[in-house]
């Protein structure tokens, strides 16, 4: 499942490439929130901690106000980490800023407890500003639209994340 995924992001990107006026590589680091909740049982638990994250980006030229940008972040909270996959579309609102939408993947790097699942499947918005022709700001809101628990009670399990973070595109 996580090698067909894989290969679908590729393919996805090789193709916004294939058709792609300009491409753009950099990096990107930021601070990240997560929220994570439970419902059970007519009863709702949520927490929240704060991390990091850092990596790569690419940003397509599709048209004169769409880009896509797909991402490859490793993200850190309280001592756990795991790999972040948005795919998002850049919508230019103005010659600086731009909104951002998209789906996103989530793999834990932490040892998964039976009946959890590792990969979460999100849906992220947010806003980007573009300070000059390399550095960027960006904030984006993700909500997991799966349920990260796969076992027969009636139990819902969920994170979102706020990334608030700055980038640069070298290339």
């Amino acid at each position: 499942m996580k090698k067909l995924l894989l290969v679908a992001i590729a393919v996805l990107g090789f193709s916004y490439s294939s058709q792609a006026q300009e491409v753009r590589f950099g990096a990107t680091a930021g601070y990240l929130n997560a929220r994570g909740s439970v419902k059970a049982d007519g009863i709702s638990i949520s927490a929240s901690e704060s991390g990091f994250y850092l990596g790569a980006v690419a940003d397509f030229d599709v048209s004169e106000n769409f880009n896509v940008q797909p991402e490859l972040l490793y993200a850190n909270v309280d001592g756990s980490s795991g790999l972040m996959l948005p795919i998002l579309g850049k919508f230019a609102i103005s010659e600086k800023f731009n909104l951002q939408a998209g789906p996103q993947l989530v793999f834990s790097f932490e040892e998964t407890p039976e009946d959890f699942s590792s990969v979460e499947f999100d849906i992220a918005g947010g806003i980007g500003y573009d300070i000059d022709e390399d550095f960027f700001i960006e904030a984006r809101y993700t909500f997991q639209i799966n349920n990260s628990y796969t076992g027969s009670e009636d139990v819902k399990v969920r994170g979102n994340y706020l990334t608030v973070g700055l980038g640069y595109k070298f290339l």
